[in-house]
């Protein structure tokens, strides 16, 4: 199907309770291939090796001047950003984070931020590859002297449907005469970092067992797995881990706790060392981080159904008054973060009310603001993409709906005989991951033909975007292969509702989660 019908393509997302999800399941390769159905979950999914030949061939057939391969220049891998080059003096960051050095490169800067004993990645030629050495990859095209826009995907690995979809908006932006096509690539800078986790997001059943026991640790190339792959990471458990460490011990880091573009904390992950490198030399006005978020729901709760710490002993669980699967479904979450009052707070959230509009208008379900629960201490704001907005960008993108209901224990080390329990989405389900990429198709290149648009009317005020709902609950069910006594009896839902308790992150500075 031609791309340029696919970005028009409705679609139904609709049945989508656990009895919809298929979910597959599997303890060794062996299991996962003959689980695994013909056209399924890997089917739809680039390896890494598939990504680079696919790059290649977009390159090789574009009419328009595009720029493909590795994301960091290092040594003669030909690749798109030198950072070995000063730090901008007019960035609003810790520019003595090397303390015996004034006036640091980008690279020397970012291996500085690793100053307290944590085992983050220390070596600065590592920065541009992953923990296990993949280079990360990347696409730069449009006009040199345009708004730059830096677009990441996959920064979780289990999160797969941007990275798919970005494949398909590159190359109808690298073929296409059309006049969206062209305005964009008149207007825009784009800077495309593909796949940001690849070695947390590599689907190849060949070489992974994607269902590992609880208590494993993963050190081989697999798929699926939120985290990157960093066995050092967190160190043992609890009594000798790392200082406001984010992720799961003996397994990875959660990429997106550690956009720590002040410099002024450790930024551990050699993936998300790329990132913040890109971002300091590339230098966005508009970052867009594509993920994929837990089901939930804009249903009208009903308070006098709510049951206190129903799940984990610490989440409520209830119901909604009347529940309607195909309108209250949330497909897309968009988030919107910017110095408040500038004029990137106004792009940044007049987008996300754009491209909100056009997905209610184009797809069946809800949309709004992003919402999520704060399971832990802090925010999780702290190192998310939105710290960009210290060098001036405006950081957004969205949440498009993963594809199981099941939630999972993270696969963790065990020390001492005490595992670590998180939350990791279950498995995709092929035809609700194959809708998933034509939603982020759709969106994407909506974003940028809008982006595109604002370079020459710039908007005065995104107040619209506060007037989106806030999602009031996520629906989740915990198997009992994983959970045990804390499994529930099928799906339920868990409000979202600061009022009765529950901590939550609101993206954007509007009046009910006002920015200081």
């Amino acid at each position: 199907m031609q791309l340029n019908k696919l970005l028009f393509l409705k679609t139904s997302l609709v049945c989508l309770s656990i009895a919809c999800t298929a979910t597959i399941h599997a303890n060794t390769r062996q299991q996962l291939t003959n689980n695994m159905p013909t056209g399924g979950v890997f089917k739809r999914l680039s390896t890494y090796q598939e990504l680079v030949k696919k790059l290649d061939r977009i390159d090789q057939q574009s009419i328009a001047q595009i720029h493909v391969g590795s994301l960091i220049e290092n040594n003669d891998n030909q690749g798109l950003l030198n950072i070995d080059v000063p730090l901008n003096p007019q960035f609003n960051i810790n520019h003595e984070v090397c303390s015996n050095n004034s006036s640091p490169t980008i690279r020397e800067a970012i291996i500085c931020t690793i100053n307290d004993g944590g085992r983050g990645n220390t070596e600065p030629s590592n920065i541009g590859r992953s923990t296990q050495g993949r280079e990360l990859l990347a696409v730069r095209m449009g006009n040199p002297e345009g708004t730059k826009v830096m677009i990441i995907t996959q920064q979780h690995g289990n999160e797969v449907a941007s990275t798919e979809a970005a494949l398909k908006v590159t190359k109808w932006l690298s073929i296409s005469r059309g006049r969206a096509v062209k305005n964009i690539l008149e207007q825009l800078d784009i800077l495309l970092l593909i796949r940001a986790n690849p070695d947390g997001g590599e689907p190849d059943p060949e070489r992974c067992t994607i269902d590992p026991a609880t208590g494993s640790v993963i050190d081989n190339d697999c798929a699926l797995i939120r985290q990157n792959i960093d066995a050092s990471a967190g160190g043992g458990f609890l009594s000798n881990s790392e200082a406001d460490f984010v992720g799961v011990v003996g397994r990875g880091y959660d990429l997106n706790r550690y956009h720590h573009v002040g410099l002024s904390n450790p930024i551990r992950p050699v993936e998300t060392q790329a990132m913040v490198a890109a971002a300091l030399v590339f230098q966005p006005k508009v970052v867009l981080d594509l993920h994929g978020d837990l089901h939930k729901t804009d249903c009208q709760l009903d308070y006098a159904s709510i049951v206190p710490g129903a799940i984990l002993g610490l989440l409520p669980t209830g119901e909604c008054i009347t529940p309607d699967v195909a309108q209250d479904f949330r497909l897309l979450s968009p988030f919107a973060d910017a110095i408040p009052g500038s004029a990137e707070e106004f792009v940044i959230q007049s987008l996300a009310a754009d491209i909100m509009l056009n997905v209610q208008q184009r797809f069946q379900g809800s949309v709004g603001r992003f919402s999520q629960i704060q399971t832990g201490a802090g925010s999780i704001n702290s190192g998310a993409t939105a710290s960009y907005s210290l060098i001036g960008a405006g950081a957004g993108g969205w949440e498009t709906v993963n594809f199981s209901e099941d939630i999972r224990a993270d696969v963790i080390a065990i020390v001492q005989g005490q595992p670590v329990i998180g939350f990791v989405p279950g498995l995709p389900d092929p035809s609700l991951l194959k809708k998933q990429i034509r939603i982020n198709i759709f969106t994407l290149f909506n974003a940028l033909k809008t982006l595109a648009q604002f370079n020459n009317q710039p908007p005065s005020d995104g107040s619209n975007f506060c007037s989106f709902p806030l999602a009031n609950g996520l629906i989740a069910n915990l198997p009992e292969k994983y959970w045990g006594e804390a499994a529930t009896d099928g799906s339920k839902m868990v409000p979202i509702a600061p009022e009765i308790g529950v901590p939550i992150y609101i993206s954007g500075n509007c009046p009910d989660n006002p920015v200081n």
